[in-house]
């Protein structure tokens, strides 16, 4: 990856993915132009997204070259050597005639420049840490590094020494993670096909691993050998294509690390030669490849490391552990080449839990080309296995879950620093038999210090540093009867889930990853959720409210899930409240608000005028709005109550279960945005009218209707999109038309530019890939299909479904029939299709066979977007009547490309649909047809109901 002159490739690459780490249902606002960008950083410090952020550090750092030659500069952190935001720094002495008072900013930074040579003293605070005191002599520029020790904490926990003795120290575990060198022998012409995959190993030496009670779990090949791989489905060999230029892959290799499980060392057998000594190599490809896989980023700086060695990282060992336990776990073989082209591929092979469980996918076989710095990066093959595809059992709703979550009951504890002390029980049970190990969601800053069961009695657990693979498992002593209930608890603390943003405001970081998550968005469980925190402040959660009250310095409050949820989350300050009901639909809905603006903000005059209260009463009757327009459209939604909440990032909202996290901007009216920005920023200016109703939406889809895996994600960032569409076309009053078709030629224009590569986002591939979109080259292409064109295809679908008689009517149905019967379930495409199916009218059934698969084929699986030309003529007819001739021509599509396409009349009361038009493949329509009266003008899509050229 490049840096920033080369710099700037960085940020473009990054926002493929940035916005999706947190969070699958993050509505993230990807387009803030750089006028903006560069306002916003005069002013201070802007949570904005990781891309941005990222330039923004690159000018902090380079800053210095720029300032008086007498400054003193510097960065403050704490002792873990994380940054601190937000420290008091008051600089006194030489010939100051009083004290200079500045801030560090959001990666820790400080600058005081136009100072004269002398002596000066550096007083540093920050509530949490103790107070610093350093003195410095000034003879020119100088760069500080300043150390804050965490304060005396005023919440004591007790920590059992015979709870850290289970920490990472299961005998087994620690063979597997100090393994080392078996017998080595020859290894040549020797061919290993492995699904999709071939290795050729022409020449060289095979190494196993040594045994871990009894199991080979691994080997080492130096040599020269090939790999092949071609993809069992067509679609999967088009993306490998547009990866790598061919519908199969080819590499030569000289080194191979093998990792796999149960008896698959037999595999290799027939190729096994004459016993020799060890390669020389072999000790140091084993060195190495464990400083890999043993390597996390915090900050990821492509897509591969995200997945591979972010905060869900695998522990191999750990995984290992699993099948030594069990010598029926499900398959594992994990392969680790050093391609002559390609430093780093890894072919992987997981049954069951997905050879990605990260992507939240049952696909068992996957190809990465492992190269976060280089613009090949990402993730090449995933798909099912060859025999699922024979047998056409190949499914996104296969269950990969090798434990079923049922029930959390988490308390925890807030310290004014910001740390969380936590005990978390969780009720699970068994779904494959013999297994023993469980893998959590955790953030590796949260240290788990005691895992116990039912009786109290210490369990072992894995958690390496958090600087390595220091994701969260559990080793139970032996294995539990299938589908028998039992609970574990946890014991943890940490930081790094809150930072503070401002006076009485935090950003919630880890808002998946605050507690030990079993499936994340895999399930549902039920939640009972008790908060502690520093009583000036308040949290809102999941769930409904059960009580508050106060212990000691302590506010308390209890919250539980009626239903069972896919996730829990709460936001923190502190919040003032407000009401709105609805007597319509008989939601609670409850607004909460910030009176003080973040630090990033706070010296803005375009913002010194925003009025918290009345916006959230605006905010409050959007949220009203959506509820009954969703509700009318979709059905009602599962949860009584919904609390939208402010929060001070910028520029993204979030929706949880009955929990709405809006941005501030959200806040903010069209004067202070032009104050602010200097202009009005029509893209800035669609996410502010968007985000609300898109996140209320989300209590529809992506929480009473989850979606399967990373294929089906369209359904809820699509549909949401879409909804937020819906609002602007029934809750904005009579003059709505031009912001609707504004917001769906904003997402047209979303799908279909370019970007600096030549590259649009519909070009990298079809909406049905997902996360897979994601590369250097097609930067935002996950962000700019899956929300945009999901929401065309719905768009679509209700176009063609109209009727100038009943209207939605059909569509409606479709939309509850999906609702009803995916309510509390996840959804896939294929489910969605088959819904749309069984309410297929007349006119959509093209084929004539009551299937939708050409519109699917079309918009869902390809990629294809038609281009129109339309002409038209009216002449008079009998009886005062019109003649309209219509001639469309439909192009840039294959012979079998199929449209129906809406036409429209002005008559003096706005455009009325008169009819839609039939297309196939590259062809031109000639169409008469007699109109009551003469229009005002005639038009083609005139409401952006199809998405064209």
């Amino acid at each position: 990856m490049a840096r920033f002159g080369a710099f700037l490739c960085l940020s473009r690459r990054l926002t493929a993915f940035i916005f999706i780490f947190k969070s699958e249902r993050r509505r993230a606002f990807a387009a803030v132009s750089p006028e903006i960008t560069h306002r916003l950083a005069a002013r201070g410090r802007v949570h904005l997204p990781f891309c941005l952020r990222v330039g923004l550090v690159l000018l902090l750092l380079i800053a210095p070259t720029w300032l008086n030659s007498q400054t003193i500069s510097g960065m403050i952190k704490d002792s873990s050597g994380a940054v601190i935001a937000s420290a008091r720094i008051e600089i006194t002495g030489g010939s100051l005639t009083q004290p200079v008072v500045l801030s560090s900013d959001g990666v820790g930074n400080f600058a005081s420049p136009d100072l004269k040579p002398g002596s000066y003293s550096l007083r540093v605070t920050r509530d949490g840490f103790e107070p610093l005191v350093k003195t410095v002599s000034l003879q020119g520029s100088m760069q500080l590094e300043l150390t804050l020790a965490v304060a005396k904490q005023e919440v004591s926990i007790t920590v059992s020494g015979t709870g850290l003795a289970f920490a990472n120290s299961d005998s087994t575990y620690r063979q597997l993670r100090e393994i080392g060198l078996g017998q080595t022998v020859r290894f040549d012409n020797f061919t290993l096909p492995w699904d999709a995959a071939t290795f050729q190993f022409q020449k060289g030496t095979l190494t196993m691993l040594s045994p871990v009670n009894g199991v080979v779990t691994g080997a080492i090949f130096i040599g020269e050998g090939h790999f092949n791989l071609k993809p069992v489905i067509s679609m999967d060999a088009q993306e490998l294509s547009r990866r790598t230029g061919g519908a199969e892959f080819n590499e030569d290799f000289t080194e191979a690390v093998f990792r796999f499980t149960g008896n698959t060392h037999l595999r290799f057998r027939s190729g096994l030669g004459d016993q020799t000594e060890p390669a020389s190599e072999a000790a140091t490809v084993l060195k190495h490849w464990r400083e890999k896989m043993r390597q996390r980023r915090e900050q990821p700086v492509g897509f591969t490391q995200y997945l591979l060695q972010g905060e869900t990282m695998d522990n191999v060992d750990a995984d290992l552990l699993a099948a030594v336990y069990n010598t029926s776990h499900p398959e594992f073989f994990n392969a680790y080449l050093r391609g002559r082209k390609h430093k780093d591929l890894r072919f992987f092979v997981r049954v069951r839990v997905g050879a990605l469980p990260q992507l939240d996918s049952p696909e068992e076989v996957a190809l990465i080309n492992f190269d976060p710095e280089g613009m090949d990066d990402g993730v090449w093959y995933l798909s099912h296995l060859k025999s699922e595809y024979s047998r056409h059992t190949a499914s996104s709703s296969e269950d990969r879950r090798l434990f079923a979550t049922r029930r959390y009951k988490i308390e925890t504890v807030i310290a004014r620093n910001r740390h969380l002390f936590s005990t978390a029980t969780i009720s699970f049970e068994p779904l494959v038999a013999g297994e023993r190990v469980l893998k959590f969601g955790l953030l590796p800053n949260l240290r788990v210090t005691r895992v116990t069961d039912e009786q109290g009695k210490g369990l072992y657990f894995i958690q390496e540093s958090r600087k390595e693979d220091g994701s969260f498992y559990v080793v139970l002593p032996q294995a539990l009867p299938v589908r028998q209930e039992r609970s574990i608890n946890v014991e943890y603390a940490g930081d790094k889930v809150l930072e503070e943003a401002g006076e009485g405001s935090f950003y919630v970081s880890a808002r998946t990853s605050w507690y030990p998550n079993l499936n994340g968005f895999g399930e549902r469980a039920l939640y009972d959720l008790t908060f502690k925190v520093p009583k000036r402040y308040k949290v809102i959660s999941v769930g409904q409210l059960k009580g508050e009250s106060v212990e000691q310095d302590l506010a308390v409050s209890h919250w539980v899930t009626p239903n069972p949820v896919a996730v829990a989350g709460f936001n923190y300050g502190e919040y003032q409240r407000l009401d709105l009901p609805d007597e319509i639909t008989g939601y609670k809905i409850s607004g909460y608000y910030l009176e003080q603006l973040p630090n990033n903000l706070r010296a803005s005059r375009a913002l010194q005028s925003l009025a918290p209260r009345s916006m959230t009463k605006y905010a409050l009757e959007e949220t009203r709005a959506q509820l009954q327009i969703c509700s009318m459209y979709f059905g009602k939604s599962p949860y009584d109550e919904i609390y939208i909440t402010e929060q001070p990032n910028f520029n993204f909202g979030q929706s949880w279960p009955n929990l709405v996290y809006l941005p501030i901007s959200a806040y903010t009216d069209s004067t202070q945005r032009w104050m602010l920005f200097g202009q009005i920023d029509s893209k800035f200016t669609g996410f502010v009218q968007e985000v609300t109703p898109h996140e209320v939406a989300h209590q529809w889809w992506g929480h009473a209707v989850g979606w399967a895996s990373y294929h089906d994600q369209w359904l809820s960032e699509g549909f949401a999109e879409f909804s937020a569409g819906l609002f602007l076309e029934n809750a904005v009053g009579e003059k709505w038309r031009k912001d609707y078709i504004d917001f769906w030629e904003r997402l047209r224009k979303r799908i279909l530019e370019k970007n600096n590569f030549g590259v649009a986002p519909n070009d990298a591939g079809p909406l049905w890939m997902g996360l897979r979109l994601i590369s250097p080259r097609t930067e935002n292409a996950y962000q700019n299909v899956t929300y945009p064109k999901g929401a065309y295809v719905l768009q679509m679908l209700r176009s063609m479904m109209y009727d100038n008689e009943d209207q939605d009517k059909a569509f409606m149905a479709m939309m509850h029939d999906f609702v009803e019967s995916h309510r509390d379930k996840a959804a896939s495409t294929e489910s969605f299709k088959a819904i749309a199916e069984k309410h297929i009218t007349k006119r959509m059934d093209i084929a004539g066979n009551g299937r939708l698969d050409w519109f699917f084929d079309e918009w869902v699986y390809g990629t294809q977007v038609p281009r129109y030309h339309f002409e038209y003529q009216l002449t008079p007819a009998e009886g005062g009547k019109v003649k309209l001739h219509i001639t469309l021509t439909q192009s840039e599509v294959d012979d079998h490309f199929a449209m129906l396409i809406p036409v429209f009349a002005e008559f003096g009361k706005g455009m009325v649909r008169i009819g839609q038009v039939g297309m196939a493949g590259n062809s031109t329509r000639n169409i008469d047809l007699i109109l009551p009266s003469q229009p005002k003008k005639v038009a083609l899509n005139a409401y952006k109901d199809i998405l064209e050229r």
